[in-house]
């Protein structure tokens, strides 16, 4: 197990240095002067000195070797910069919005929990019936609906049509928990749609599988209660795949994060993110591809160890 999970943290590291490297050049990769252009976006002009000494403030002075390593020291040090647009410290930015971002993840994880287990467990155990067919649908409508569409639906049914819930914008949680409720359950409920019809497949198919194993059967012949036998014996080892699930739609719903919080008009750190690409704010862009990258490594990661400590087949090939 030791030599598995150090073989995915060296291809994890790998894979960091690469988007490192990438989050880094890209800026120079851009047709032009970024910084010029970044400063555009502003609306503010200025002269070829009052540039030269912008270029500095931002480390975007010198040969690009001295750049990057320059940038690659303050940003482990947990200096990423400051933002072109408004002159905050991005790390401040961060800090800022990630408490949006983190409630909108919880929120998103529960539905996906609460019904995606339900759903694939009663659709397995009604295997054949107008409810599992009914309930399968509803699954692969959950993963194939496009993010975007979904949650101007909802606006259009929950907040137009019946005006139940607000159609945008965000209260803090410490400020008033019922409007922080009422603004956060759409944008939640979207966002855990996908994986919530994702992981219903999984524990249906998953659970289909384990029915049909010996045990189950030996089980049985005990005169144990179908109740006994799902509970003890077959719902347990079908809830595997919510650790495949998991780990799957963590990216899914990191790039959801973004669409649903320009839709419902979240501060969070998908809408900076847009924001950040349509003024060219690359100090924003840079961190947060990091970031976002180092949080899905990681996310791998952990996957693959409870991977390696649920299954004893994977440290086995190992």
């Amino acid at each position: 197990m030791g030599s598995l999970l150090l073989a995915r943290a060296a291809q994890a590291a790998l894979v960091l240095c690469i988007v490192v490297v990438l989050a880094f050049a890209g800026v120079h990769l851009i047709p032009g002067d970024a910084l010029l252009a970044a400063i555009g976006e502003t609306g503010h002009e200025v002269d070829a000195r009052s540039l030269e000494a912008v270029r500095q403030a931002y480390g975007m002075d010198g040969p690009v070797t001295t750049q990057f390593w320059r940038w690659l020291s303050h940003f482990v040090q947990g200096d990423w910069g400051r933002s072109i647009g408004t002159g905050q410290r991005v790390t401040e930015m961060f800090l800022q919005r990630l408490p949006v971002t983190l409630e909108l993840f919880v929120g998103g994880t529960f539905w996906a929990f609460a019904i995606g287990i339900p759903v694939g467990t009663i659709s397995a155990l009604r295997q054949g019936s107008r409810l599992d067919r009914v309930l399968s649908a509803a699954a692969m409508i959950g993963v194939s609906v496009p993010t975007f569409w979904a949650g101007i639906l909802m606006i259009y049914v929950f907040a137009v049509w019946l005006p139940w819930l607000p159609p945008s914008g965000y209260t803090p949680f410490g400020t008033d928990l019922a409007l922080n409720l009422q603004s956060m359950l759409m944008p939640t409920f979207i966002l855990g749609v996908h994986s919530a019809g994702l992981l219903a497949r999984y524990v249906r198919s998953s659970l289909l599988d384990n029915l049909r194993q010996d045990y189950v059967r030996t089980a049985r012949s005990k005169g144990l209660s179908e109740r006994e036998v799902i509970t003890r014996h077959a719902i347990k080892p079908s809830l595997l795949p919510i650790v495949t699930v998991v780990g799957l739609s963590w990216g899914h719903m990191l790039a959801g994060a973004f669409f649903v919080e320009v839709i419902f008009a979240l501060p969070g750190l998908g809408r900076m993110g847009l924001e950040a690409v349509f003024a060219k704010d690359f100090p924003i862009i840079q961190a947060l591809l990091v970031v976002v990258s180092l949080n899905v490594l990681a996310m791998n990661f952990l996957v693959d160890a409870a991977y390696a400590l649920l299954d004893p087949r994977v440290r086995l090939a190992a």
